[in-house]
């Protein structure tokens, strides 16, 4: 696609590759897509943001980036540091975050901990990790005990043609084929038995620890810079009970439009493209 070039940098021993879009000089923002898609869920968002220069990662375990160590896991404080030094292999101190789903709530802990480094945070249908209270933590941490147990022998679905792989995406995860399209081709890779997804099976597995409600809050009051939010009304703004909590955050600057979880992918994307210049011409410092 226009003005978007694909490139790959070694960080912590993991080959990161990430779509960068825009010319040098633009406002610099590092989008980080959701759980089991790729660097193409912004193919169509991307483009549209205005004096902007965006690095689209493939997080690590998804599309073309590699896996982790075997040992390792994919909490969502892992990612942080990988983060941090792609920022520091472009050059930018300082930055604006914009995540969708996992990628938002991992946007949240890197921006409540490290507000020096982001400039500006630009949320798409996520907010906060599903919470756990103290009492389940035993639980969690044995879920995860018994999933990574057997995860070796766990092997992802495979399908005869990528149309397969489409119609199962989209039947799992509500996706449309159009959106569903956009991921299956750094999401796939060929094998002599036909196509496999490319994703680390160890991202199915369940998290060691979780994030209480207190926990959660505490990264959102610690959010100093501006927030936008934008909230799906087929995903988390069918949720009601989020008003009260936003309510307790006034940095934040909430929209509601209509669509599904994966919005940007969809037809909502130039409007929320246009909201969010919006967003970024009202905070350019004057």
């Amino acid at each position: 696609m226009k003005n978007c070039i694909e490139q790959a940098v070694e960080i912590h021993g993991l080959n990161y590759v990430y779509k960068l879009w825009g010319e040098a000089g633009g406002l610099p923002v590092i989008a980080l897509h959701g759980w089991l898609d790729n660097a193409a869920s912004f193919d169509l968002l991307a483009p549209l943001l205005k004096g902007c220069q965006v690095a689209a990662l493939d997080m690590a375990g998804h599309g073309l980036s590699g896996h982790r160590h075997p040992q390792a896991h994919y909490n969502l404080w892992d990612d942080l540091l990988d983060i941090l030094a792609i920022a520091d292999h472009l050059g930018w101190r300082q930055f604006t975050l914009l995540g969708h789903s996992r990628g938002a709530l991992i946007s949240v802990l890197l921006a409540g901990s490290m507000p020096e480094r982001i400039s500006s945070l630009l949320m798409l249908d996520g907010v906060w990790p599903l919470p756990v209270t103290p009492q389940e933590a035993p639980k969690q941490l044995r879920q995860f005990l018994t999933d990574n147990k057997t995860v070796g022998r766990k092997k992802l679905p495979g399908y005869a043609t990528q149309e397969q792989a489409i119609k199962a995406r989209c039947k799992s995860s509500g996706l449309s084929e159009s959106a569903a399209k956009l991921l299956i081709t750094r999401g796939l890779e060929q094998t002599s038995k036909g196509y496999q997804w490319r994703s680390d099976s160890k991202l199915t597995t369940a998290s060691a620890f979780k994030l209480s409600v207190e926990h959660s809050e505490a990264f959102l009051a610690a959010l100093s810079m501006p927030v936008f939010l934008c909230l799906a009304s087929k995903g988390f703004g069918a949720y009601p009970e989020l008003n009260e909590h936003l309510a307790k955050y006034p940095q934040f600057h909430v929209h509601r439009i209509e669509g599904s979880h994966h919005f940007h992918m969809e037809e909502p994307a130039p409007q929320i493209a246009t909201l969010i210049n919006a967003f970024l011409a009202a905070e350019k410092p004057k």
